[in-house]
């Protein structure tokens, strides 16, 4: 892959386009952590997902991908690592964007290396968390169609959304320092981080809880109406986060999924049928503009 913005900007876009609304809006300082660290999730993702292959191919791409990252294989190693990702991954990706995401691991590995150390460090921790829940994710569900305790939920919701908000967090101290958040706060910024990415996951969770049921899976123990109103409460604080960060495009790249997850919450509270819900074009512009408003406004502390 290119290492110019505009080519990476592209691929980003391609594979997310509410993520990148958020993105673009970054510091320039922020921008390539940030996007990198979501290409990598986004391809061990799409190889998670990968219907078509068992759950030991899956697992086993999963560990080498997560190997690879942490700059632990051998050459062999990624030699077979690119060919397998290229080939029958990539082949059995239903969208065109993931399919050249997993042509282009490798590069997006090479883009890790130009990156300091203490990014590396971060991108490599984060991602060792996300690549362990989606292991369990795939081992979990073969013994038992259904997590057993809230615990567990919010330990899945941690693993796959919490510990980025955790990482953007930790990114945009070491990026920005104080034009990031007051470094006083820094550990509470951390925690509301975390509650805000596993809002996010919940949002998710909820959205897809029909077609998760029909492929035998619940994340969920408990009522969905609880969860919901969960849900709300911590995407709520993630606006509370938001606000507390300084500059508008900083404020803007984190208010707007908030917005958008509690438009989506909305739907869902809403909706009377198995359709997946899904917010207009129109609707996203008036969210970009509600969030343009708050991020004005806002002052941090």
């Amino acid at each position: 892959m290119s290492t110019t913005p505009t080519t990476e900007g592209d691929l980003l876009k391609s594979v997310s386009r509410s993520f990148y609304l958020s993105m673009a809006w970054l510091p320039e300082e922020m921008r390539p952590g940030i996007s990198l660290a979501y290409l990598l999730a986004r391809a061990t993702d799409s190889v998670a997902d990968t219907s078509t292959a068992t759950s030991e191919r899956r697992l086993d791409t999963l560990r080498l991908m997560g190997r690879a990252v942490a700059g632990q294989c051998r050459t062999e190693e990624l030699a077979e690592l690119r060919c397998r990702l290229g080939g029958v991954m990539a082949d059995a990706q239903m969208k065109a964007a993931e399919k050249t995401l997993l042509q282009r691991f490798g590069e997006c590995l090479e883009m890790l290396s130009t990156l300091p150390p203490r990014q590396v460090e971060l991108i490599r921790r984060v991602l060792a968390t996300i690549i362990e829940g989606q292991c369990r994710d795939l081992t979990f569900f073969d013994e038992c169609p259904e997590l057993q305790s809230e615990e567990e939920t919010w330990e899945y919701t941690y693993m796959v959304a919490g510990c980025v908000g955790e990482f953007w967090t930790e990114l945009g101290y070491e990026t920005l320092g104080e034009r990031y958040a007051s470094t006083e706060r820094r550990e509470l910024m951390i925690q509301a981080g975390i509650r805000f990415g596993r809002g996010l996951q919940l949002i998710n969770i909820l959205r897809d809880i029909r077609e998760d049921a029909e492929r035998g899976r619940s994340y969920l123990v408990g009522e969905e109406l609880i969860w919901q109103n969960r849900a709300e409460r911590l995407l709520r604080d993630g606006l509370d986060y938001a606000g507390r960060l300084r500059g508008f495009r900083l404020r803007f790249a984190v208010a707007l999924p908030a917005l958008l997850g509690l438009s989506t919450l909305r739907l869902i509270r809403r909706r009377k049928n198995q359709a997946r819900v899904k917010i207009p074009r129109r609707k996203v512009y008036l969210l970009m503009l509600r969030a343009a408003w708050f991020s004005a406004w806002q002052r941090a502390s």
